[in-house]
């Protein structure tokens, strides 16, 4: 059966850039090095001028033991769908490096965003980083550091010296590190996330299981408090019953949460 049909642009087609080497670092062991790189969703209209678009800078979490930043491009679509440029960024892992190396790498990611945005036509004044678990710390350091104009944090460790409560004798935060965190009080304030927050922080987004067994909520709700404290119009949602990495926090109800966010600070 034959068909003619007018259909209106209503939404961007999303052009993917894999595999996008920002960075070539040398490895803590000083014998070899380890090539970063970010994949890049943009939103493009073939049909309508293609105004500079806002991004949406990810950092995938993995205990700061690997990191995948694929991961989530499917996920993430749903934002270059509503006209915001996504890129998820490839950090140093205890593998190859530790503290600082990971912020660094953030760092220079988001220069080469900058140095590049008119190739990938992105607002380079209009950025928002976001991350989950262990790229939620990042995520939260770099928003603060970087001038961003917003951070968005999944299930964040936000509380460095209140986690030593409940920690083993090993405990994941030692891998950000290469060693035992307890013992170096100054790293411990280094790595926190609390300790970068000013009268001058951006609006946070967070979203917390109350069910998560890796990251207590607390952790995120501290670091949360205390921006309101310096003035930052911060949000942070409770998921009841979520655990951590679960996937109540990909529905579309957290979604337009996020949109939301966006649209108002971004």
């Amino acid at each position: 059966m034959y068909h003619q049909i007018k259909v209106e642009e209503k939404r961007p087609e999303v052009l993917v850039y894999n595999d996008i080497y920002y960075s070539n670092r040398r490895s803590r062991w000083g014998r070899d090095y380890h090539p970063l790189r970010m994949h890049i969703e943009i939103p493009m209209y073939f049909h309508h001028d293609n105004p500079k678009t806002p991004v949406l800078i990810w950092l995938e979490g993995g205990g700061w033991r690997n990191v995948s930043p694929a991961l989530r491009l499917g996920e993430l679509s749903a934002f270059v769908y509503q006209g915001y440029a996504v890129a998820s960024v490839e950090y140093s892992v205890n593998a190859n490096n530790i503290w600082p190396a990971p912020i660094e790498d953030i760092h220079e990611a988001i220069s080469y965003l900058k140095d590049h945005c008119e190739e990938f036509n992105i607002d380079p004044e209009r950025i928002a980083i976001a991350g989950d678990s262990a790229g939620g710390q990042l995520a939260a350091i770099a928003a603060m550091t970087e001038g961003a104009r917003a951070g968005i944090c999944y299930y964040t460790p936000g509380d460095f010296p209140h986690m030593k409560e409940g920690a083993d004798f090993f405990s994941l935060e030692d891998l950000l590190v290469g060693k035992h965190i307890w013992d170096d009080e100054k790293l411990v304030k280094e790595v926190d996330p609390r300790t970068y927050v000013t009268k001058d922080a951006p609006p946070f987004l967070f979203f917390q299981g109350d069910n998560d067994a890796l990251v207590d909520p607390s952790s995120s709700r501290s670091l949360y408090d205390l921006l309101v404290e310096n003035g930052s119009d911060s949000d942070y949602y409770l998921v009841e019953g979520a655990m951590h990495c679960d996937t109540l926090f990909t529905q579309e109800a957290i979604q337009n949460i996020v949109l939301d966010f966006l649209r108002k600070h971004v």
